[in-house]
């Protein structure tokens, strides 16, 4: 029995006659039942190594099996099982809103009776009831988003490829958009989800993928992955406005400070200089309005990783 439902096997994607690399020599498998995340920045490479896996985009080198055969010799076969969501505008959107649910029902092979009952549903779900007859187009970005995932959650698809799922949702639509992809995998669906959002996909991600710069970084279980930085503490810091960087440069014995909004920086501590630490921050001299110190998370793990290349490659030049 198979028991990967995908495998890659060094792929490369280039464009512009070699000028530009979107994916580099890329291998891994996805096994079948399991939620795996492909995090990493926009533009890292994400979007483009999951077309390759439905077959929109054709590998320069290297090779995407579906069920243990190419992706490429069996187009027709991955489109029927693999319900794939882009981010890229909808092809449905001349249709009513429950019609683009009900005729994707009904190419997946339902009949007639359960293709209507589970757009209802579905409806339901996304409390988007009073939009039924509205054309698709004429929805916002976030309602047209929440119809397209449910034309994959429609016909229950034995795998689901997510590309930003939640982009454009409110925080009550994305939990509930979570909370059905939880749902979808315990009846048995393989799911492959493609975010930026590191905070929110640990909740549901049983492995995750990291890749930046068109390359995979690390792929494992959250928690192997969190054994890299474990013994390290985040060190968060709000900066008075409009002085992180002084505060950065200020604490740079510290260690190496993370720019994470306006006014915040971040680091990684080793547990026994936690109490240094605090001690430092206590100057009244310093820019600073706050601070918290925990224990690592996903996102933690995210920088430490890609710090960890920049680092190797700066070494190798």
């Amino acid at each position: 029995m198979i028991t990967y439902v995908y495998e890659l096997d060094h792929v490369n994607k280039e464009y512009k006659k070699g000028k530009v690399q979107a994916n580099k020599d890329i291998s891994f498998y996805v096994q079948r039942g399991e939620i795996l995340g492909l995090l990493g920045p926009n533009g890292a490479g994400k979007s483009t190594l999951i077309k390759q896996m439905v077959g929109h985009i054709v590998p320069t080198s290297g090779k995407v099996f579906y069920q243990g055969v190419e992706v490429l010799q069996q187009t027709k076969k991955v489109a029927q099982e693999v319900a794939y969501y882009s981010q890229e505008p909808h092809a449905l959107t001349s249709l009513k809103v429950w019609e683009a649910l009900y005729f994707t029902g009904r190419l997946r092979g339902l009949p007639k009776d359960v293709a209507l009952k589970q757009s209802e549903e579905l409806l339901q779900r996304f409390e988007l009831e009073s939009l039924r007859n509205k054309l698709l187009k004429n929805i916002s970005g976030g309602q047209k988003r929440l119809i397209g995932i449910g034309t994959c959650l429609i016909g229950y698809s034995p795998v689901m490829i997510l590309d930003e799922p939640t982009n454009e949702l409110d925080p009550k639509k994305r939990r509930l958009v979570w909370d059905l992809i939880k749902e979808r995998n315990q009846q048995g669906a393989t799911i492959i989800l493609v975010t930026h959002n590191v905070l929110e996909a640990e909740q549901v991600v049983d492995r995750v993928a990291v890749v930046n710069h068109g390359q995979l970084l690390a792929i494992d279980h959250i928690s192997h992955l969190k054994q890299r930085v474990d013994q390290r503490m985040r060190l968060e810091v709000t900066a008075t406005s409009g002085k992180s960087d002084l505060l950065s440069k200020e604490l740079s014995e510290l260690g190496e400070w993370t720019k994470v909004g306006e006014n915040r920086i971040r680091t990684l501590l080793e547990k026994q200089d936690a109490s240094q630490a605090i001690e430092r921050l206590g100057d009244p001299a310093l820019p600073l309005e706050e601070y918290s110190l925990v224990p690592p998370n996903l996102e933690d793990v995210y920088f430490h990783i890609d710090d960890d290349r920049i680092q190797e490659n700066a070494e190798a030049v």
